[in-house]
């Protein structure tokens, strides 16, 4: 029996998506001059370096360690992140924090022709902060930075897919 309620939810699930037009989203068709590509001004290794590299690697691009002629190149010119307080209560305490993130990139495709310059990306979200779940607060901001770091990387995919 929990079997039947399991597939009936699972189909009603599906059926509710399609109805209202939900389709995963298909690879980025960057053009073959992006397909090889270095990224240089942020760390792979940092948050934000590494979700643009697997975002990329997700939609075929082959990720370089160093630069080479021939590749495609990447820079990150400018990765501001920056928390801000939005309202304080009658205590004088913050009760809201706006948190941005600003990304600025460059890109040269491997004939070495610029293709964006000073492209700008920017990802925002807020949050109520909650003086009696401190450790609440660190973990919903790093979701929040997560979401931000993610969102800030399918932008940079769809503009490069936006490419001709």
């Amino acid at each position: 029996m929990p079997r039947l309620v399991t597939r009936s939810l699972l189909a009603g699930l599906i059926l509710t998506l399609a109805a209202c037009g939900f389709q995963l989203r298909g690879a980025a068709d960057l053009p073959a001059s992006l397909q090889t590509m270095h990224i240089q001004g942020i760390s792979l290794r940092s948050e934000l370096g590494l979700e643009l590299k697997r975002t990329l690697e997700r939609n075929g691009v082959r990720i370089v360690e160093s630069y080479e002629e021939g590749v495609a190149l990447l820079s990150v010119k400018q990765n501001r992140f920056n928390r801000q307080v939005l309202s304080v209560g009658a205590s004088g305490r913050a009760n809201e924090y706006e948190l941005t993130q600003e990304l600025v990139i460059r890109v040269t495709d491997a004939e070495e022709g610029v293709r964006l310059e000073d492209e700008r990306f920017e990802a925002r979200r807020d949050y109520q902060y909650d003086p009696i779940q401190v450790l609440g607060r660190e973990d919903e901001e790093r979701l929040l930075r997560d979401d931000m770091n993610k969102q800030l990387s399918q932008a940079v995919l769809r503009r490069l897919d936006a490419l001709d």
